[in-house]
């Protein structure tokens, strides 16, 4: 706490020592000059697109121009422009520094974007009160995009002016009609609310009702005003009704500036403006560029997408009159404004923990599901890999040993031919044939080499239906399911199938063969009777 009270402590020198404003007088209407634009461009590629070109655009418009405590406030032209922000409304620019002349005249901000942002700029603004009569704005910046093929590089020099047209009067106090003699005689002695601003009273934002397009940022404006209507010091905080509108693509800081994201999500969302533990309301309504035009026509807004109204709360129900604001001297204002700073930055201070205490909570929930997530999809994918790995690793083992397997039958075969013609045996039937046959003419089984002598070995099968000769351990026949029995047995329960008859012929080669014969034996086709 002791560092706290150090730093109120400073706070309150500060105030009593900062000199009056009294001779700044901006507030009124004043007439906006061009926007002057130029470039000098470094270095540019076809890929980063079109080159910039000076020009300037503008001018005209009237503009309303505040100071709102020690920043200067334009109001007017499109959009809402402060002193302590940079001129350019490129979305990802950043702040960086602000500083104010002593005088209360010059005011320089610089302004950057993230160093993760492949559009890099560096911008200078400097806002001067040059006269009574006139206001200069003059900015400075380089713009630099990176690409793969290179960098592009452009300086620009912005300028505006703005000219008065009119001052803004003071207000006129009105006295009640019983006191007219009382209030003319100490009116000669009243200061002038708009030099010497009372207590805050009433809370204005404008617009009360906005439409935005997806991407754009906008400036609101929020004034705390006096009984008389005159701006005061009090200074203002924004925040997002729902806190979880910047999860959808809001973004609002606390000068009032909203940031709405190209991928923001349509719909309503409401901003909130507080002064001196009052709070005022302002809708904000987002929609795409493709509705945008369709909406405003059927908004009732103006052609900039504003409401014409203000939102505005009472922070006080009670008024100074003209006496009493004659008694009171301006040290003892300042002491009244000191207090109210101190009071609003302890509650300040209070919020932004609260604040700070829980989004860091949040934080580290969300940080927490995060890495749950991630850690499973990690698990995920291994699994994936591992059983991509063992499918592999299996049709690998399994391709190896067929090659052993074709290795072996032709070195087996490749032994058979070199020792000169070996005779074929049917695995069915047992018979034996010359070295030119492939296939048995009993049961169309393909033949093997003899590898040892004739009727050694377990028997092969045979389908009782199409009488097809199968190997030793095959048990259905694939052509018709039947289950198949050994070859004997067959030969046992139809003796004429294994007779002798009259020839046969093979449809296909033309070979003959002897009544026993039932398929060829050079390419296994079923053999026909000779007529």
């Amino acid at each position: 706490m002791a560092p706290l009270f150090c730093v109120l402590a400073a706070l309150a020198v500060l105030a009593l020592a900062i000199p009056s404003r009294a001779d700044i007088a901006v507030d009124g209407t004043w007439k906006q000059g061009p926007l002057k634009e130029e470039y000098t461009v470094q270095k540019w590629l076809s890929a980063c697109g079109p080159a910039p070109v000076s020009g300037s655009n503008g001018g005209g418009e009237t503009v309303s121009i505040h100071l709102e405590g020690d920043e200067l406030a334009i109001l007017g032209g499109g959009r809402v422009f402060r002193s302590n922000e940079c001129y350019d409304q490129m979305p990802t620019l950043v702040r960086e520094t602000h500083t104010r002349d002593p005088s209360g005249k010059v005011w320089r901000t610089r302004c950057t974007t993230p160093p993760s942002d492949p559009r890099r700029a560096a911008i200078n603004t400097l806002v001067q009160i040059s006269s009574d009569k006139h206001i200069d704005l003059v900015e400075t910046g380089r713009y630099e995009i990176s690409i793969a093929d290179g960098r592009c590089t452009a300086d620009i020099k912005r300028t505006r002016g703005f000219d008065l047209v009119a001052a803004e009067a003071p207000v006129a106090t009105t006295a009640p009609p019983a006191q007219t003699a009382t209030a003319a005689t100490t009116s000669a002695a009243t200061p002038k609310p708009c030099i010497a601003p009372g207590d805050p009273a009433r809370l204005e934002v404008r617009p009360s009702r906005k439409l935005l397009r997806t991407g754009d940022v906008f400036a609101f404006r929020a004034l705390v005003l006096d009984a008389a209507g005159c701006a005061t010091r009090t200074g203002t905080s924004w925040a997002l009704a729902d806190p979880t509108a910047s999860k959808r693509g809001l973004s609002l800081d606390a000068g009032g500036r909203l940031t709405v994201l190209p991928d923001a999500t349509e719909g309503v969302y409401e901003l909130v403006a507080s002064a001196a533990g009052k709070s005022a309301r302002v809708t904000v309504e987002v929609a795409s560029p493709s509705r945008y035009d369709e909406l405003l026509a059927a908004s009732g807004l103006n052609d900039a997408g504003e409401s014409e109204g203000v939102s505005a709360v009472a922070i006080s129900g009670e008024t100074l009159g003209g006496a009493d604001a004659q008694a009171e001297d301006g040290s003892r204002r300042r002491r009244t404004l000191f207090l109210e700073i101190v009071g609003t930055l302890v509650v300040v201070l209070a919020a932004v923990a609260f604040i700070g205490n829980r989004r860091s909570k949040l934080a580290a929930a969300l940080e927490r599901e995060a890495q749950e997530r991630h850690e499973e999809r990690l698990r995920e994918v291994e699994e994936r890999r591992q059983a991509k790995r063992d499918k592999h690793e299996a049709a690998m083992r399994a391709h190896e040993l067929s090659l052993a397997e074709a290795n072996r039958l032709a070195a087996e075969e490749a032994a058979g031919q070199s020792s000169g013609p070996t005779r074929m045996l049917c695995p069915a039937c047992r018979r034996d044939y010359d070295a030119g046959s492939l296939y048995c003419p009993q049961d169309s089984n393909r033949l093997v080499p003899i590898n040892g002598p004739v009727g050694t070995g377990p028997l092969g099968s045979i389908c009782p239906t199409c009488k097809r000769g199968f190997d030793p351990g095959v048990k259905l026949c694939p052509h018709d399911k039947d289950e198949l029995v050994p070859y004997a047995l067959f030969a046992s329960r139809n003796p004429a199938a294994v007779a002798p008859t009259r020839g046969k012929i093979c449809p296909t080669c033309g070979g003959r063969f002897d009544g026993n014969a039932v398929f060829c034996g050079k390419d296994g086709t079923a053999l026909v009777l000779i007529n």
